[in-house]
């Protein structure tokens, strides 16, 4: 794959005109990455920051951030209007050096520019009331769960990966991105960012639960108002558990968090467990405990790729058990509540990726049919390559890609006339709220109830 001249995306609108153009400006953006003017990062101040939940999302380190750009940005972006008439689209921040993408401002707001042409304009997403509050240690609530799109409360059990250097997921920069994360706390007295706070890379099943528990008062009793703010799902996650953590089984430690929340907020809120592939006898626990939706992510479909891009995975768990298990979980869970991930991209990752567009969706849209015709709702995750990957060099993915796989994914979510995976919102133009894919954006007009 050798990456020819950037057109700009005006030309992928009129070459996809069945695709809504939010999808594809959304994608361009997530390949590509955006850039602030220093008045912009100003403009920003107070809106709800950019957490590092996670993993990095970001296409530069933070040491090359001039602007301490990762402690300034907001997480994610609105886009609407513009000489298009954009409808509007939620889409994370990726900070990005060389992007044609800038948000600076016109007429004192702000505007997202493409190659210095206005092409959308920029609203920053609210910041929730309860990021005012912090713990006495001075941990604040707000990154204990930060909220992401404004939607999904996302909680890191556990911020490390147990896979050795070898092991770990060739696009993943978790172990990385942690690792920078705790030096650089311990460089600012224990703190971590703006925000105050104290880096843990196993959270404390009891601040969670205190934190859940008080969105969820903010949200739907004291700040009931604040639509924008609005807690549909929790989503829970962790680095990869070989065998125990903290003298625990994985079982038995994600367990302790799914307790604590449900004692506090009942069942009212979904829980999203994204995971390693778990026992079917597990996959009862949890959901006997209170899990909603369970996400086994797969990461790619082609075995050959999934042996090369996950040897962790392939090692301790293997494609075949994995599948296997991700199957039986829609018996546990039900259609629409198994929705692992796709690291949509990676395909054409180099050496050993596709080459060619076409032969990379068909490979994607082979994975697609597979689940979706079996109950489980795949959700692609485009591919942000992210600086401190061992594939952080990797040139972007052409645009075509993500353009046919949305294709690709709507297409057969509708043949099988499935529900919308549970825990990721809404999917339509125009109300999609999942900030990390343009595929909740492909349907026209708000769902309906199917």
């Amino acid at each position: 794959m050798v990456p020819g001249p950037r057109q700009p995306v005006q030309a992928f609108f009129e070459k996809y005109p069945d695709v809504p153009r939010e999808v594809i400006l959304k994608e361009d953006m997530l390949r590509l990455g955006v850039r602030f003017s220093e008045e912009a990062l100003e403009s920003a101040k107070g809106c709800r920051p950019k957490s590092y939940y996670l993993f990095s999302w970001d296409r530069m380190s933070r040491d090359d951030m001039e602007k301490d750009e990762s402690y300034r940005t907001p997480d994610d972006l609105f886009f609407h209007g513009g000489p298009n008439g954009l409808r509007l689209t939620n889409v994370r921040v990726e900070i990005a050096k060389n992007t044609p993408y800038l948000v600076s401002l016109s007429d004192g707001s702000p505007m997202l520019f493409e190659d210095g042409k206005p092409i959308a304009e920029i609203r920053y997403p609210k910041r929730p009331h309860y990021y005012g509050y912090a713990f006495e240690d001075g941990t604040s609530y707000g990154q204990v769960i930060p909220l992401l799109f404004g939607r999904m409360a996302f909680i890191t059990m556990y911020r490390l990966c147990q896979f050795g250097p070898d092991e770990q997921c060739k696009f993943c920069d978790i172990n990385a991105s942690s690792v920078d994360l705790r030096e650089r706390s311990k460089k600012v007295g224990g703190r971590v960012d703006i925000e105050h706070v104290v880096y843990d890379t196993v959270k404390d099943p009891g601040k969670v639960a205190t934190v859940a528990e008080a969105m969820y008062r903010d949200m739907f009793i004291d700040n009931k108002e604040d639509l924008e703010n609005r807690m549909i799902s929790i989503i829970m996650t962790s680095g990869t558990i070989k065998k125990t953590l903290k003298g625990l089984k994985p079982v038995d430690f994600y367990l302790q968090y799914v307790t604590a929340i449900r004692r506090k907020i009942g069942n009212r809120i979904p829980i999203v467990l994204i995971v390693e592939a778990l026992q079917e006898e597990d996959m009862w626990r949890l959901h006997e405990a209170g899990v909603t939706v369970y996400n086994p992510n797969i990461e790619v479909w082609d075995d050959r790729l999934f042996e090369s891009l996950c040897p962790g995975k392939a090692k301790y768990f293997g494609r075949k058990k994995w599948v296997e298990q991700m199957l039986k979980a829609v018996d546990v869970f039900g259609v629409g509540n198994v929705s692992p991930n796709f690291v949509a991209g990676v395909e054409m990752a180099q050496p050993m990726g596709f080459k060619d567009v076409d032969q990379a969706v068909n490979s994607t849209k082979e994975g697609f049919e597979f689940m979706m015709s079996r109950g489980v709702i795949p959700h692609p995750d485009t591919w942000c390559i992210e600086a401190q990957s061992p594939l952080g060099a990797h040139p972007p993915i052409p645009l075509d890609y993500f353009i046919k796989m949305n294709k690709a994914w709507y297409t057969t979510w509708t043949k099988y006339a499935l529900p919308p995976n549970n825990g990721w919102g809404p999917v339509g133009n125009g109300c999609g709220c999942y900030g990390n894919s343009g595929y909740v954006d492909m349907r026209e007009g708000r769902l309906q109830a199917l």
